[in-house]
């Protein structure tokens, strides 16, 4: 991250000529290597950029907090920051940032690599507050995930969402809390279970687990038990992250899934997959699943 010490028509010209990219007030970057960045990355050099600027360090929240965390959201990032201030404070939003005057406990601020920022378990209340349904339980859904390490329970979000009563937004929060689950294990999965619930399909039950002769086949994303049918969201991430792949081929991958499928198959489901343009688009997914023989149960 290279700052103002040039002078201001050197780094101007260089911005001009797409050698530098500015990514925040006196801070600046190399074009290659912001560009390779994700959105979640950006968003935290933009955070660490105004962090050491500040002369009092901000409480960076909601989805700058987030994308510290390294939580996943659905719809885009906003370039702004998200802060939180006092809730006396006069200080308005202005210019790159967002100021959420609504306090924070000093038990809900952690620090990241020299930033503060809100606790993942207040981060999540935070986002089902002001973020779209989908995003947050994105987000409460990766928080609470079975197979991360670092992961939260569910009592941890119900506490601090029961501390901070009475708050802004608390039914719509508490709406997310009790929506989310530990078992979704991607984005896709947990978009795709908003929709099937924001449609009027029956829920399905999540990660059921398959076996045959041979022993354990695997888990379902989705299983509908009446209707004796998986559902699979899958997303670029099963074919081409390389947590997921764990050194395989793309035919090696492709090969496998089609094995575990035929063995679920072989004992008598009927199986249905959609990807993210499917999974995330209730128009389409709507009909995808009408044809896979589920019906609407309730309007909604």
């Amino acid at each position: 991250m290279r700052k103002t010490g040039n002078s201001a028509n050197a780094l101007t010209r260089a911005v001009r000529r797409d050698e530098l990219a500015r990514i925040a007030p006196g801070s600046y970057m190399s074009r290659q290597h912001w560009d390779a960045l994700n959105e979640i990355q950006r968003t935290t050099q933009r955070a660490r950029a105004a962090s050491e600027r500040w002369k009092s360090a901000p409480v960076f929240s909601h989805w700058t907090a987030a994308a510290i965390h390294g939580i996943p959201l659905i719809g885009a990032w906003p370039t702004r920051l998200h802060v939180i201030v006092d809730r006396a404070s006069t200080v308005r939003s202005r210019g790159e940032i967002v100021r959420h005057a609504i306090g924070v406990d000093a038990d809900d601020v952690v620090l990241i690599d020299g930033m503060l920022v809100t606790s993942v378990a207040r981060t999540v209340l935070d986002l089902a507050v002001d973020s779209t349904f989908m995003s947050a339980v994105t987000a409460a859904d990766f928080a609470l995930c079975h197979k991360r390490e670092t992961r939260i329970e569910k009592a941890t979000l119900a506490e601090v969402w029961e501390n901070r009563l009475p708050f802004r937004g608390h039914v719509r929060a508490r709406r997310v809390l009790e929506f989310a689950t530990h078992l979704a294990e991607s984005p896709l999965e947990s978009g795709s279970r908003v929709n099937i619930h924001l449609l009027g399909f029956p829920a399905p039950e999540l990660q059921v687990e398959w076996r045959d002769y041979r022993g354990l086949i695997g888990y379902s994303d989705f299983f509908w038990r009446e209707l004796n049918r998986v559902g699979e969201a899958d997303g670029r991430a099963k074919y081409f992250d390389d947590e997921l792949t764990r050194g395989r081929s793309l035919t090696q991958i492709l090969f496998d899934e089609k094995i575990r499928e035929d063995r679920i198959r072989a004992l008598g489901p009927g199986f249905s997959r959609w990807d993210w343009d499917i999974g995330m688009n209730p128009r389409r997914l709507k009909p995808f699943l009408l044809a896979a023989g589920l019906t609407i149960v309730t309007r909604r």
